[in-house]
């Protein structure tokens, strides 16, 4: 009989050894506000739930047992203590009548950060002592950091909203004016038997015109006259330029410059500018410097940084007093298309901040 109950001591024993030593996690001296204290707070706050209850934060591993002790010296009222698994809130142990607390057994459900609150239903702040331990569920989360540091992270909220995205452009060469000839009498047949020396068209620019481009040659020639206007194709050659492009990089010395023999003057004109310009009332009438050229033979005229929108009107001039020429010209707008898609975009519209806690420092 001796024999077997020493045997059962000496296991006894041994399991005790077994059994890891509970580690003190911390101890501190806390200050738990009494009613009088929560009320006063609240009254001043329309009636908020107070924020100051003292509170502990730390980290145990799955399977660990935290040890509680928790001494009142004044006896007078009860204190309450609730914990909780920080993430989800659950609470894992809660006791609200209680004068101390001895050697309380709490079993850790998962690795996680806990939280402990403490409160009073007495009139006074109550003065307290808190000692939290941890017992280890294993030998591989002995050295487990029950430390907690706090992390700001930001909180985001979206609005989504409906936005217009380009996806691409396209260029199309529309014809204002094919290739025409017009004979513009010398200055002295204008006086003399009734011709004009001075002849006005207009140019309608098309919707979206990104810009607009005219040729322009002169000849006393007639046999010049049918040969130059057959071989004006500004349109077909912007149009080839224009093919399987997004954007507009060619030069004027990608086109064609007609041949041209004598001279003339070309101006862009305002609709306010015609009529001043056709009964040569010189004084009261200023064509647009970028689509003007004067004494020339020949030319190509490229108009973008203007004019790119309604009407307008070539004003022809022949220079010479005594001798007609003929002026050719061929008028070709650049229209620009634009393709969009709708997508749905998420907006920030605010921005919040708060802090979490981090196992480990």
């Amino acid at each position: 009989m001796k024999a077997i109950l020493l045997t059962v001591l000496i296991c006894i024993c041994q399991q005790l050894k077994a059994q890891p030593d509970a580690v003190v996690v911390t101890t501190q001296s806390i200050k738990i506000p009494g009613t009088l204290t929560v009320s006063a707070w609240k009254n001043q706050h329309n009636n908020q739930e107070y924020p100051d209850y003292p509170k502990m934060y730390y980290a145990f591993a799955e399977e660990d047992e935290i040890v509680v002790d928790m001494i009142t010296d004044n006896k007078k009222g009860t204190q309450s203590i609730e914990v909780k698994e920080y993430e989800s809130n659950s609470v894992v142990y809660s006791n609200t009548g209680f004068h101390s607390l001895v050697d309380i057994r709490i079993k850790v459900p998962k690795t996680a950060v806990y939280s402990f609150e403490f409160a009073t239903n007495h009139l006074f702040d109550r003065t307290c002592k808190v000692i939290i331990k941890r017992i280890s569920a294993s030998e591989t989360t002995r050295n487990f950091n029950c430390n907690v540091r706090w992390k700001t992270i930001s909180d985001t909220a979206f609005n989504i909203v409906e936005e217009r995205r380009k996806t691409g452009t396209t260029y199309t060469a529309v014809s204002l004016q094919t290739p025409i000839d017009y004979y513009v009498n010398s200055g002295s047949n204008a006086s003399v038997r009734n011709g004009k020396s001075r002849i006005t068209f207009p140019i309608i620019l098309p919707e979206n015109t990104f810009e607009w481009y005219y040729t322009i040659a002169a000849t006393r020639n007639k046999e010049d006259v049918s040969r130059t206007k057959s071989g004006m194709k500004l349109v077909g050659e912007l149009t080839t330029l224009l093919t399987g492009v997004s954007a507009l990089s060619f030069g004027l010395d990608a086109l064609t410059q007609p041949p041209g023999a004598d001279y003339c003057d070309v101006f862009l004109l305002t609709p306010d500018d015609v009529a001043a310009f056709e009964r040569k009332d010189d004084s009261n009438w200023h064509p647009v410097a970028e689509g003007t050229r004067q004494n020339v033979k020949s030319g190509i005229v490229k108009m973008k940084n203007c004019c790119t929108t309604g009407t307008y009107y070539i004003g022809l001039r022949n220079p010479d007093q005594f001798h007609g020429v003929s002026i050719l010209i061929e008028v070709v707008a650049i229209t620009e298309s634009t393709t969009y898609e709708t997508l749905q975009v998420k907006k920030p519209i605010s921005v919040e901040t708060r802090k979490v806690p981090v196992i480990g420092i």
